[in-house]
């Protein structure tokens, strides 16, 4: 009898650590307050919605996108932005899974604009990845800024960044309105030694997957170019704050490990 109970016990505590540990279906959402000087009152509690790697045809399917649209609806965002990845690269979509992922994508809803920006993997499917954008209302900005206005005559500047030897040419624009706040959206989390060397106030990266397998009170272990340094959530670079998407898929090995999948939602907040 005592052998069962262990045997029991056991299989009970695999189930658990693979269910909430090992396990790379589902998702979370991971949430950040960003405190900001100066910030309008009509972006007060601005809620800007990242979603990055999704890598469908890895650990994700086209069908996850219900879940994961229904979610970052949910939330009722102001800003959503992709940060690169959305086919795994080695995966061939047929015509259906391309109208569906259109589908799920169109669906997302935010009171302004829906943003995204090259991943490496998107590379390898450019035009099929520049067409899904397209057709889903997303605006991609590659190596580009504009402006966010949100109720108020000062915006925010976004940037895009797809390639980090032209970051000076990215961030230019011809007005040069005045802005109380700066943020580059970019794939890979190790431009950051390049871009906080600009007027950038928040960094929103993705790639690395965290490390993908973390080992508690160590950190993620798998590094990959474009993400050899970063492999973190959150880092303080001169006076950048950066932010790091754990993504939602998977790549070259399909597990993770004390690394749920994360949809994160930033709240943009004055600061005391």
């Amino acid at each position: 009898m005592k052998k069962f109970f262990l045997v029991l016990g056991i299989m009970i505590l695999t189930f658990v650590i693979y269910i909430f540990f090992i396990n790379t279906n589902g998702f979370k959402i991971v949430e950040d307050a960003i405190a900001v000087e100066n910030l309008p009152d009509s972006f007060d509690d601005f809620k800007i919605v990242q979603f990055s790697d999704l890598l469908i045809g890895s650990t994700k399917s086209v069908e996850d996108l219900d879940s994961i649209t229904q979610s970052i609806n949910n939330v009722e965002p102001d800003l959503i932005v992709f940060t690169g990845d959305l086919i795994a690269s080695d995966y061939e979509l047929s015509d259906e899974e391309v109208q569906t992922i259109k589908d799920y994508l169109s669906s997302l809803d935010c009171s302004l604009y829906k943003y995204a920006i090259i991943g490496d993997n998107d590379i390898d499917n450019i035009d099929l990845y520049k067409e899904i954008l397209n057709d889903s209302g997303f605006i991609l900005l590659d190596d580009q800024s504009t402006y966010i206005f949100y109720g108020d005559k000062t915006p925010i500047k976004l940037t895009g960044i797809t390639n980090a030897n032209k970051i000076s040419d990215a961030l230019y624009i011809a007005d040069e309105l005045e802005t109380f706040y700066n943020i580059v959206i970019t794939h890979e989390p190790d431009n950051i030694e390049a871009i906080a060397e600009y007027d950038v106030n928040l960094v929103l990266a993705g790639h690395s997957l965290l490390g993908q397998i973390r080992i508690p009170f160590w950190g993620g272990i798998l590094k990959k170019d474009g993400a050899n340094i970063y492999l973190d959530h959150h880092y303080k670079v001169n006076n950048t704050d950066m932010f790091v998407s754990a993504g939602l898929g998977t790549e070259n090995v399909n597990i993770r490990v004390f690394n749920k999948p994360t949809i994160n939602l930033y709240r943009l907040q004055k600061a005391n």
